[in-house]
């Protein structure tokens, strides 16, 4: 079996912001093949290619995704040839909305600023291969889209990869745990929460339509922050003020990814509030790990001590005391700091000190003083409470 190790992203010691964007309709207002391809195998409206498509893929139980691919590769012959370059070609032909172009670069320097990573990746039913021919496609660590397999000519034979809107989930996962290689199977691996390279309460994911709704119900069931972006020319919020009713997304905004447009502005935010999060977390965790080492160096009936004289420091009402002194009871021995707390309790602590002479409590307190090497102030109250010299 392949070893993947080369391929894995580890977790970084600044936190990572991971934006993860559909294409179609995201970053570009039309569909990438309507964008010359389907004009150059001879369709005038583009429509009708996709038509044939659905149609195909309903009459034969297909995936809607392969049809379109098998589509593309058909109707191509006598053509063109339906190579890895052609495709890229064609990527090139591709238009993006207000900003995109610069975008990236400027919000990956905005995170840098702020201590944070930011990390773009593609999670998209379209075609790879046209997205690394478009002038972004460096951009992104990593383009999960729908692909070909070719032959020793470089002609496609066969898909390679199919992105359907049900299995781009599993591209989230891949990104949270750093394992982005689509063969890898430790993505399968359980990893603890510290561990993790990106949690997805550091995910935003970007998207405009249905196809895009289980990742962002993913995304924004675990803390991250999904926006819905819409065409700024036509500005129809039909679909986000549907995801906005429907709890799948948390903002939306036109897609223009100009400086200063409001989906500049969301995403900044969010990447203010995740260095300041990150931050607390980074607290959490050490204090986590300082509460298990304390653990490790503690056995068990000493932290069991310890926890039941919390238990009696914490006692507010009848009921609680005697039954803590119950616990209480069966220890046969406590240590001398152990002692002065439970003296030191019994003190202070106005519920215990006011049961001091019910039989039970007097019992164990007498068995306490009965041990002591020597009694402090707080040990000589509880005697002198219990005998009757001090009320």
């Amino acid at each position: 079996m392949k070893d993947y190790k080369d391929t894995r992203k580890h977790k970084e010691s600044k936190p990572v912001v991971a934006i993860c964007y559909d294409f179609d309709k995201t970053l570009t207002p039309d569909n990438m093949q309507e964008q010359g391809y389907i004009q150059a195998v001879g369709y005038e409206n583009s429509s009708e290619f996709w038509n044939e498509s659905n149609t195909l893929a309903e009459n034969n139980d297909m995936d809607q995704n392969l049809a379109y691919m098998y589509k593309m590769r058909t109707m191509a012959r006598g053509i063109m040839l339906f190579t890895k370059e052609t495709l890229k070609e064609k990527g090139k032909d591709i238009t993006f909305f207000p900003g995109v172009v610069e975008w990236f670069d400027r919000i990956r320097r905005y995170g840098i600023s702020h201590e944070v990573i930011v990390e773009h990746y593609i999670i998209s039913s379209g075609l790879k291969e046209m997205i690394e021919g478009t002038k972004v496609a460096d951009e992104f660590e990593k383009i999960y889209a729908s692909s070909f397999y070719y032959d020793e000519k470089g002609v496609a034979v066969w898909p390679a990869q199919v992105v359907n809107y049900t299995n781009k989930t599993q591209f989230l996962f891949r990104i949270e745990k750093g394992t982005l290689n689509i063969n890898d199977p430790s993505v399968n691996e359980s990893f603890d929460p510290d561990k993790v390279r990106v949690p997805f309460r550091n995910f935003i994911y970007i998207g405009d339509s249905d196809t895009d709704i289980p990742c962002m119900k993913l995304v924004t069931s675990n803390g991250g922050h999904s926006i819905a972006v819409y065409n700024p020319t036509t500005g129809d919020k039909t679909q986000a003020y549907k995801m906005m009713r429907e709890g799948r997304i948390k903002y939306y905004a036109p897609a223009d990814y100009s400086e200063g447009k409001e989906l500049d502005e969301i995403v900044k935010s969010i990447i203010d509030r995740t260095a300041a999060n990150e931050k607390l977390e980074r607290i959490f965790s050490d204090k986590i790990k300082e509460q298990r080492s304390a653990d490790e160096n503690q056995s068990k009936e000493d932290r069991a001590k310890a926890e039941m004289i919390l238990a009696l420091e914490n006692s507010r009402n009848f009921a609680t005391t005697h039954s803590v002194i119950a616990q209480l009871k069966s220890v046969a021995d406590w240590s001398q700091a152990e002692s002065d707390e439970l003296f030191r309790i019994g003190a202070e602590n106005s519920q215990v000190k006011g049961v001091l002479r019910d039989y039970d409590v007097k019992k164990f307190y007498q068995k306490l003083l009965g041990k002591a090497k020597c009694l402090n102030d707080n040990a000589k109250q509880v005697k002198d409470i219990i005998e009757g010299t001090l009320s």
